[in-house]
C-alpha cells in the first residue's frame, strides 16, 4: 500500500481542484431566441464544445427572457433575434434601468426573415400587408372574408420575441384582445399544424420537425432577423470562445 505524504497529498489535492476549475469542465449557459437556438447554436452545439473544450447548455426561450436570464445571471450567454441595443430599450422600457448596455456587447451570428404560416388546409397562398394588419389586429375575424374557408381565425404569438414586436410596429397595429399566447416560436409552429384557422410567424432559421406540417403564406412584408449572441463585456474568457466558435460556424 502506497502511503501519500501530507506534502503530496496536498499536491493531489490542488491538481485536482485545478482540473475541476479549468475551462474544459466549465457548463456554459446560453439562452434566448429560438431562432438562434435552432438555426445555430443546437446543430452545432458539439462542433462549438469541441473547438471550445467546454460543455453548453442550450436553452431556447425568446430574445426577452435570454437577456433577462443574462442580466440577472441565470445565463453566461443571450441569444438575441435583434442587436442588443434595440433588445435593451425594449427591456428598459417595461423595466426601466433594467439593463445598462455598455456593461455588454454583442456579436453578430446570422440572418433570418420572419415567415408566417397558417394550417396546410388553408387555401390561402398570399395575403396583402393589409390584410396582415386587419388578421393580428383582430378586424378580420374569419378566413372566408379574404377568400378562405368559413374558419375562425386565430391569431398565435409569443410577446416576449422579437418578431412579435417587429409585426406590431411593422405594421402598427395592436394585436386582436384573443391571441393565442405561447411560450415560445417553435410553440406556435406545433399549434398551427393543429388548428386549421391558426395564423402565426417563425423564421427561415427555425429547424423544427413541424416545417413540413404547416404552408408558409406569401407577403410583401419582409422583416430581417440579425441574430446575435451577447455577453457581459467582463465575461470569462470560454465564454468569449464560445461566441467565437458560434459565428465561425455561422458563417460570420
Amino acid at each position: 500500500m502506497t502511503v501519500i505524504g501530507e506534502k503530496s497529498g496536498k499536491t493531489a489535492f490542488a491538481l485536482l481542484m485545478f482540473v475541476l476549475s479549468s475551462p474544459a469542465w466549465a457548463d456554459v449557459k446560453v439562452h434566448g431566441a429560438t431562432t438562434v437556438a435552432f438555426g445555430l447554436m443546437k446543430p452545432h452545439k458539439a462542433e462549438i464544445e469541441k473547438l471550445v473544450g467546454v460543455e453548453i447548455t442550450v436553452l431556447p426561450s425568446s430574445t426577452t427572457r435570454g437577456l433577462t436570464d443574462l442580466v440577472e445571471g441565470k445565463a453566461d450567454i443571450a441569444m438575441l433575434a435583434e442587436p442588443l441595443e434595440v433588445a435593451a430599450v425594449a427591456a428598459n422600457t417595461k423595466q426601466p434601468e433594467f439593463i445598462n448596455p455598455v456593461d455588454y456587447v454583442d456579436r453578430h451570428v446570422g440572418d433570418a426573415f420572419v415567415q408566417f404560416i397558417v394550417h396546410p388546409s388553408n387555401p390561402i397562398q398570399k395575403i396583402t400587408r393589409a390584410q396582415l394588419a386587419r388578421l393580428y389586429s383582430g378586424e378580420i375575424k374569419n378566413w372566408s372574408e379574404i377568400g378562405g374557408n368559413n374558419q375562425p381565425v386565430m391569431i398565435v404569438g409569443e410577446p416576449t420575441s422579437a418578431p412579435y414586436r417587429m409585426i406590431k410596429e411593422s405594421l402598427a397595429i395592436s394585436y386582436a384582445s384573443d391571441l393565442r399566447i405561447v411560450q415560445n416560436t417553435n410553440q406556435i409552429a406545433i399549434i398551427v399544424v393543429q388548428a386549421p384557422g391558426a395564423l402565426g410567424n417563425i423564421s427561415t432559421a427555425h429547424d423544427v420537425p413541424e416545417r413540413s406540417k404547416f404552408k408558409v403564406v406569401e407577403t410583401p412584408l419582409k422583416l430581417p432577423l440579425h441574430l446575435y449572441l451577447a455577453t457581459r463585456k467582463d465575461a470569462p474568457e470560454q465564454v468569449k470562445r464560445v461566441v467565437d466558435a458560434a459565428a465561425s460556424l455561422g458563417g460570420l
